[in-house]
């Protein structure tokens, strides 16, 4: 991808540096109330203007204030800031400033809700349902309490692992869903960055997605596991006393290679991704 050029007003770095958000910040608009406004500007400009006499701004700005008044402060922002050489060399000084240092770059928030969303009252349409897990009802009354015998892993791996696992099922439809993810940031070095970073550079190097679908599968295959080693141990013992009597040993050789994979799970996430260059 070719460099930007800073030494002028251009497209390419007026998107890189968001430079329409500096105006939003400083008067504590709401993101993107300037570039808005100044685009409506320019729609009424090419709506009004022809090749030989372009659009008296004078008389336009007298006529037009009281019912649009962001568009004439918008149009002033942009004389002063981009096509001012000033004004332009300003703006990128405090640009460049900013992003000498990373942990100085602050992206415009997406949205004021939290990390977890209810779909129940901010729907966000990927169709995820958490499986309906019916609760225990084994023989556990006589412990006044939670009791671990065979018929509470038997419920375990029936109710719990195995309406998580296999197809269709929330470990391998989110898969499916990570499959769609397909980001298409700015036009500038540092989002192509973060791109890759998500969907992964090369065929051998899957980025977060990839290490994601990998962990996913193989959480689904290390739970199909346990479920199937539970439901043996279940099998072999058939009460509590004898299920008591279940020596490390043998409980190692039951569940050892079910464990392995879920210790395996612990190698992902672990890949660190720098947008700075160093």
């Amino acid at each position: 991808m070719a460099s930007i050029d800073w030494g002028y007003p251009n497209q390419e770095a007026i998107t890189a540096m968001h430079a329409y958000s500096t105006h939003d910040e400083a008067k504590g608009y709401p993101a993107g109330t300037t570039q808005a406004a100044y685009d409506s500007w320019m729609a009424y400009y090419n709506k009004h203007s022809n090749s030989r006499t372009g659009v008296d701004y004078d008389k336009w700005k007298d006529s037009v204030r009281a019912e649009h008044p962001e568009w004439v402060e918008a149009r002033d922002w942009y004389t002063s800031n981009i096509t001012d050489t000033n004004g332009w060399k300003k703006l990128v000084s405090d640009y460049k400033g900013q992003i000498t240092d990373p942990s100085n770059v602050k992206p415009p928030a997406f949205n004021s809700q939290g990390d977890w969303i209810d779909e129940t009252k901010t729907p966000t349409g990927s169709g995820f349902k958490p499986p309906t897990i019916d609760g225990f009802k084994g023989d556990a009354a006589a412990t006044k309490g939670v009791a671990v015998n065979t018929a509470a892993l038997e419920w375990f791996a029936k109710e719990v692992l195995q309406k998580i696992t296999g197809p269709g099922n929330v470990l391998l439809s989110t898969v499916d869903q990570l499959n769609l993810v397909d980001p298409k940031p700015g036009g500038f070095a540092r989002a192509e960055v973060l791109r890759q970073a998500i969907v992964g550079a090369t065929a051998q190097d899957g980025g977060v997605k990839g290490d994601m679908k990998d962990m996913l599968v193989n959480m689904n295959t290390s739970l199909i596991a346990v479920a199937d080693a539970l439901l043996k141990m279940a099998g072999d013992y058939k009460n509590l006393e004898e299920l008591n009597k279940l020596t490390n040993d043998k409980l190692n050789e039951i569940m050892g290679e079910s464990f392995k994979g879920l210790d395996g799970l612990g190698t992902y996430g672990t890949k660190t991704v720098k947008t700075d260059g160093n």
